[in-house]
């Protein structure tokens, strides 16, 4: 089976990491019997009223393994948003199966976030059913205009 892991907003102007290194740690310390089959930039929508870092891309790890595997899959990459966590930034996670993935309502807002200013209630609207979580960041976040991370293009 496959699966989508996305991250974002994982970053501050000064970081010495980004979200694609994050991705790319995670592709290496997942769970015995999962495998990376690739590591996506997605570019999002790049907007002033998007607080970006440099470019505002997302990143997507592309995972095979069993379907009882996907909680696995979610704690590796919450630990992984754990340990590189950095103050000022908004990390979040989305973890989906390709079938999930695939969904009309999510892959029109996957291409929206491209094209304009989605908020989260739009994200979770889409992503019933999906794994979605914030990992930190700040209360301004939770209201303001924000390009999300998608697993599915």
């Amino acid at each position: 089976m496959r699966f989508f892991v996305g991250i974002d907003d994982t970053d501050t102007l000064d970081a010495d990491r980004g979200t694609g290194k994050l991705a790319r740690w995670l592709g290496r310390r997942l769970p015995e019997g999962c495998r990376t089959t690739g590591v996506v930039r997605q570019q999002l929508l790049v907007d002033p009223r998007i607080p970006y870092t440099s470019h505002n891309s997302s990143a997507c790890v592309i995972i095979e393994a069993d379907e009882g595997l996907q909680g696995r899959i979610v704690a590796a990459a919450a630990d992984i948003l754990a340990e590189h966590f950095l103050v000022g930034s908004d990390p979040g996670l989305c973890v989906a199966a390709e079938v999930e993935a695939r969904r009309p309502a999510v892959l029109a807002f996957a291409r929206s976030c491209t094209q304009r200013c989605v908020s989260q209630d739009e994200a979770r609207r889409a992503a019933t059913g999906i794994h979605l979580t914030a990992h930190g960041g700040t209360p301004l976040w939770q209201d303001s205009c924000r390009a999300v991370c998608w697993p599915a293009r």
